[in-house]
């Protein structure tokens, strides 16, 4: 089957129609000036994108060879878009990769590996990344991606709440070494208010879901799935249950957190004020700076719990299509992206993500801030806490029927943690045993 006719199948189109869009994907010309076209795939808020762009035009300064065209795709659409292109052989030369699916797609052989790649630079190249950066881009002992947007899972809080309700803030309760699980839910508890009727007007926590809590499971003494990935352990271990229990009891027990009928129409946001304490990526700082207009905000690590002080860190891969015509400029440009210069920008700057070069986490410039967050050593202790997630290429399809299963304990409270684990386990592990029929 040729190329046309595929990518014709997959979208739906006329053979004209796709003969077009394959051209338009395939096609690296040379500009009229001479230069090498690359086409460079992200998605992101515009704050991030206008950052990108800014980088992307600094390094066709550096290199006046190369045209580096952003080819933007909405957040909502992207990982289609990706892997539809990736699978009729029309995506760009390097592409932005989300962590979550990027082991499926390193498994199908469609990246350039990078190590001949890197082998060519100074001896301490890659010494100047971080190890968990490092670690998210390579598959199977091969690196395919270089590490971008990388971040932790923070907590975000309220400043004026606190002080309304004359409570120490999280940050400063980390600083004197109490910031922990208990502590953590007594805040919660305390911030949580309701009206007369007993209607919420505030709740003290949001509550997201998987793998965003992966840290309280840590925390408790717990793990997801067995060091070699190949089945969930959460059914037989009862730290986990433990940790999943600990995280459920917010919203059910200690009643500080939004239920689903509470959070009809997001009533209840971060931005609104209406949460005191949001768990929530390093990313969304610029969305926050940006709507958030009535009071002051801050960052603070993550709890540690009873038998742990993990926290967890995700980025994204920065990739090159196997099929490239121009490796060595897509390799120039994907260094440049992730050098010293764009992570000041997209980490230093925008407060994005957290740096995955050393030399930048030591920089005096990174951690100065004149907009929130300000507490920047919070990233810098993620970075000493981080732990990855169990990603494996099988990943979107076990977590959906793991989640799946927890809605009886997080949605609708008619299970306990042990009850609801051993279905999601059970559930889990048939897709990664490859069993069909659930």
């Amino acid at each position: 089957m040729t190329r046309r006719r595929l990518l014709a199948l997959l979208l739906g189109l006329p053979p004209s129609a796709a003969a077009a869009l394959s051209s338009s994907g395939c096609a690296r010309p040379r500009d009229p000036r001479g230069r090498v076209t690359i086409r460079y795939m992200a998605w992101g808020n515009p704050e991030q994108l206008a950052v990108e762009r800014r980088i992307a035009d600094e390094f066709e300064k550096r290199n006046p060879g190369v045209r580096v065209h952003l080819f933007i795709v909405p957040g909502s659409s992207y990982t289609d878009k990706l892997q539809l292109m990736l699978a009729s052989r029309t995506a760009p030369d390097v592409m932005r990769c989300d962590h979550y699916y990027f082991p499926a797609l390193a498994r199908k052989e469609y990246f350039l590996p990078l190590d001949p790649l890197a082998a060519r630079e100074p001896r301490d190249f890659l010494d100047d990344y971080t190890r968990l950066a490092l670690e998210e881009g390579t598959w199977r002992g091969t690196l395919y991606g270089m590490n971008v947007l990388f971040g932790p899972v923070l907590l975000y809080f309220n400043k004026k709440t606190f002080a309304e309700a004359g409570l120490t803030d999280p940050y400063a309760l980390h600083k004197r070494g109490r910031w922990d699980w208990q502590a953590f839910v007594e805040s919660a508890r305390a911030l949580t208010r309701r009206d007369r009727g007993g209607r919420a007007a505030q709740f003290g926590t949001n509550l997201p879901g998987f793998p965003m809590y992966a840290s309280v499971i840590w925390n408790h003494g717990g793990d997801i799935m067995d060091p070699a990935m190949t089945r969930v352990v959460m059914a037989e271990d009862a730290d986990a249950q433990r940790g999943v229990q600990a995280y459920a009891d917010l919203r059910w027990k200690h009643r500080c957190a939004p239920t689903p009928a509470d959070n009809a129409l997001s009533a209840f946001t971060f931005e609104s004020g209406k949460i005191a304490m949001h768990w929530g990526w390093a990313g969304e700082s610029p969305r926050f700076r940006k709507n958030i207009k009535s009071f002051d905000w801050d960052i603070a690590p993550t709890p540690r719990g009873p038998s742990g002080d993990a926290t967890v860190v995700k980025g994204n891969q920065l990739v090159i299509n196997r099929e490239t015509r121009h490796p060595e400029e897509a390799w120039e440009f994907v260094k440049y992206m992730t050098g010293p210069e764009a992570e000041m920008l997209l980490c230093g700057e925008l407060r994005r993500a957290v740096p995955t070069r050393r030399s930048v986490l030591r920089d005096p410039r990174y951690l100065k801030a004149d907009q929130p967050p300000y507490h920047t050593d919070v990233f810098l202790e993620s970075l000493r806490r981080g732990r990855t997630l169990p990603i494996d290429w099988r990943y979107q399809e076990w977590s959906q029927e793991f989640n799946s299963a927890l809605e009886t304990l997080f949605n609708v409270n008619e299970q306990t943690a042990a009850q609801a684990l051993a279905e999601a386990s059970r559930r889990a592990n048939r897709v990664l045993s490859g069993e069909e029929g659930f």
